[in-house]
């Protein structure tokens, strides 16, 4: 087989076929009792060839799938992206508030450094007026990304500053969010098409999806004629919850997607007033008010066992803030069995054993826990409890 554009797409060889390809033309040249086997120059130089021409077949066929948005990678894909109106959602900054101890007056200089436990850097964005005393200052992840960093981890100072006693972090750092990935980028893409597909939920998730600064949602809907008990939802209602981006954006892009008469729940709203033109070409403002929600957190409570192999040591601290990383969506279920790949991410000098979860702090279970349909599950230091056995 040769390689060759076909209807299907483009069709290269395989390093067998160039080799045969090569060996066969060898033979001619040469005649046919030539030695071509691996360990003989020629046999070698084939082989030499052959991989070459594979690795320009390969190049092509990368190039190739470049041109199409459900195989294209990195820069290629984010030039695609741009024929759908949309863009790739950048990496934002984690941060950390710090208390900073001084013995007088002093100015943090900009991109003043500390370093955490896990040798991750957190700087300041612009120089910083301290007093005299306990000064709180919020320090960015040197990197963009989400990046975590449990209470009083961020101790130790990189840049040093006369004056400057202590620092420390009475709180965990607020991660930030890791730039989009292309598979997330290519799903995000595929629900922009539904976009003209208006009276869908399709469109109302890429609508509001693709506002700037929302980073999570989740969408209800009741299209039946009697009021859905589970949800609270009335009949022919949609129920939005969004996180991040503005009250006027959102409003906008439910007024412009939803099905005319159809309700909508929440205790946001979202105002979009729209200019009518009549056929008189006089004009008068209409506004639309649009109801929603934003998503509640939702403490959840861990306890476990752990038991140490051998005589090594159990750094709970380490497990706490991994487990404190995992991040949930609106209305996400957890599974007791997947926080087990958290806890281990922490180390393998124990065995963790009995993990059980409790929206309550009351009942527990080993299975799994479900937040409110507008909630989100959020794991903190102190609802998580290690008992060394």
């Amino acid at each position: 087989m040769l390689p060759e554009f076909t209807a299907e797409g483009i069709d290269v060889q395989t390093f067998e076929e160039i080799y045969d390809e090569l060996a066969d033309g060898y033979k001619t040249i040469y005649g046919a009792l030539i030695d071509l086997s691996l360990n003989t120059p020629d046999g070698q130089r084939i082989a030499i060839e052959a991989q070459a021409r594979l690795d320009l077949q390969s190049f092509a066929l990368s190039l190739y799938n470049q041109l199409d948005p459900n195989f294209a990678v990195g820069n290629s894909l984010n030039r695609l992206i741009k024929f759908a109106g949309i863009s790739r959602n950048p990496a934002v900054r984690s941060y950390v508030s710090v208390t900073i101890n001084t013995d007088r007056t002093l100015s943090l200089p900009d991109n003043y450094i500390v370093e955490d436990d896990l040798f991750q850097h957190w700087v300041t964005t612009s120089e910083q007026a301290l007093a005299s005393g306990d000064n709180t200052v919020v320090l960015y992840s040197e990197d963009f990304g989400a990046y975590s960093a449990g209470v009083g981890t961020v101790v130790t100072p990189v840049t040093i500053v006369i004056g400057v006693n202590t620092v420390t972090n009475p709180a965990i750092a607020v991660a930030g969010e890791d730039e989009e990935t292309d598979e997330e980028l290519r799903m995000r893409r595929n629900l922009s098409l539904e976009t003209p597909s208006t009276s869908t939920l399709g469109g109302l998730y890429t609508a509001i999806g693709d506002i700037d600064d929302v980073t999570d949602l989740k969408i209800y809907e009741n299209y039946t004629n009697s009021v859905d008990a589970v949800l609270t939802l009335d009949a022919h209602t949609v129920w939005c919850i969004v996180e991040g981006g503005s009250d006027a954006d959102i409003g906008e892009a439910i007024a412009k997607t939803k099905t005319a008469g159809c309700g909508l729940k929440g205790t946001e709203t979202g105002t979009y007033d729209e200019t009518i033109t009549l056929p008189d070409e006089s004009t008068f403002v209409y506004s639309h008010e649009m109801a929603f929600d934003r998503p509640t957190d939702e403490d959840l409570y861990i306890t476990l066992d752990v038991k140490k192999r051998g005589t090594a040591v159990i750094d709970e601290d380490l497990i706490k803030e991994a487990l404190v990383a995992t991040l949930f969506d609106i209305g996400e279920t957890v599974y007791v069995g997947e926080l087990y790949d958290a806890v281990y991410s922490a180390g393998s000098t124990f065995i963790a054993t009995d993990l059980e979860v409790s929206l309550d702090d009351i009942t527990y279970t080993a299975s799994s826990a479900s937040p409110s349909a507008d909630g989100r599950l959020l794991i903190s230091t102190a609802k998580i409890t290690i008992t060394e056995i």
